[in-house]
Parts: structure tokens; sequence; C-alpha cells
């Protein structure tokens, strides 16, 4: 990735918050390299490196999912690039301090350059990784996606893209708006999250349904939240394999 790409770093705490839990619990860990890893060996994800995450309703974990699944990467070794792509509830942003700056609406707009929106974070409290960085939703409100020139801004979304090991673009659900399905076009794969005991099947459905008609392959769904005693076995029988040490 060049330098020329990134612009001042940035202290997540969020996030470093979530990378030390990684480094610290191996069962946690081991499931997002899990995912990392079918990621990565997804045929579909064979003509690019970003992954739309998404989910049908709100509610259902996707901010942590992508969060878990960039920092995942970065601790692989990978450059990650993290987005926030919720330009109606940019949680994201908020969470690492970065709500009112300069982002992905403005790169799509044509109004800023790379430089200006994807700033490198330090997590701290982690063990050694590949480059991490962020780039926040931007300034204007998700009203500006109307004026965006779509094939144009795929052709300059690619261009960042290319300059990182992955991707990843946190979005609005696609029930709750249209957002993500615009984003979809210019992605070059979707990851659903699902709510284990909370989410609608039928609603999921209509969801997948909805982003398959895009056209970009859909990798996967990753169950969130489960609870085995709740809702699978309640014994581990493997847990003495799980990793002791990150180091």
């Amino acid at each position: 990735m060049s330098t020329e790409l990134i612009g001042k770093p940035t202290d997540a705490a969020w996030l470093s918050g979530l990378a030390k839990i990684m480094s610290e619990n191996p069962e946690f860990a081991d499931a997002y390299d899990a995912l990392f890893g079918a990621v990565r060996l997804a045929s579909s994800r064979a003509s690019g490196n970003s992954i739309l995450v998404t989910s049908a309703e709100p509610g259902e974990g996707k901010t942590t999912v992508s969060s878990c699944l960039a920092i995942a990467a970065s601790l692989a070794g990978q450059t990650a690039l993290l987005i926030d792509g919720d330009l109606r509830r940019s949680s994201l942003s908020a969470a690492v301090g970065s709500p009112d700056t300069v982002g992905l609406i403005e790169i799509l707009l044509g109004q800023a350059n790379a430089a200006e929106v994807i700033r490198p974070v330090t997590l701290a409290g982690s063990r050694p990784a590949g480059v991490f960085s962020l780039m926040a939703g931007g300034r204007k409100s998700s009203m500006s996606l109307a004026a965006v020139d779509w094939g144009k801004a795929r052709s300059v979304f690619r261009s960042i893209s290319q300059q990182f090991g992955i991707v990843v673009l946190d979005s609005p659900p696609v029930l709750a708006a249209n957002d993500a399905l615009l984003f979809a076009g210019i992605v070059d794969a979707v990851l659903l999250v699902v709510g284990a005991g909370s989410a609608d099947r039928g609603e999921v459905r209509r969801a997948k349904e909805q982003l398959d008609a895009i056209g970009t392959p859909n990798i996967g769904a990753v169950l969130n939240r489960f609870e085995p005693k709740l809702h699978g076995r309640s014994n581990q029988p493997y847990r003495g394999y799980y990793r002791r040490s990150r180091s």
C-alpha cells in the first residue's frame, strides 16, 4: 500500500479494544480467523478484495463483524481498510472518534481523494499486525447518494481497494435503507450477517433476494451472537484444543 494514500493516524480505542479481546480470547480469535480464511478462499472473490458486510435488519451485529473481520485480516499480516458506509447511523465513525470528517461519500462524489479520507489506525494492545486503516462515512447525508455517478464511483473505489489486501465496507441494513444495494454494486462480494435468535427468516430471505438481484457474488452468511446453550450443543468437546496464546 502506498503511503501517499493515507492521511494522519487516528487513535481508535474501540477498535483497539476489539483487537485486545481477539488477542486474549482464543475461541473468539479462532472464529474470526476462520471467517477471514473462508473469505479468502471464496472463489467468487478471485476478481477483487472488497467486501460489503450488511444485514437484513438493524441490531444484528454487522458493525462488530465488519470491524473484527478487518482486525483479523490485519493480525494475519494483511493491509486492511475498514469503511464506515452507514451514512444514516455512523456508529463506527463515532466509536473511533471521527464522526465529522470527509470520507466515503466525498470519494463517491469525486469531492475528495484517498489521502484525505484514509487514516491508519494503531491497534493498541494487540500483537504486531499489518497496516490497519479506516475511512469514515463522510460529512454529507445519505441523500447525496442520489447525485453519485456510480460508473465513475465504482472505478475510483476499486482503484483504492486494489491498494489493500482486504477492504471491508460496513453498510446499513438492506431492508432499512437502499444504500446497501447501491454499495453492493461497487464491491467485489457481499457477506450477510444474521443475528441468532433475533433475525426473521422471511426478512433474511428477502434481503438476500434483493442483494442477489444486484449481481455481486454473495460469499455467505455469518450467524452472529450464537449461544450454544440456547441455539445448539451446550457442551464443547474440543474446547481444550484452542490456542492458549496468540504470540
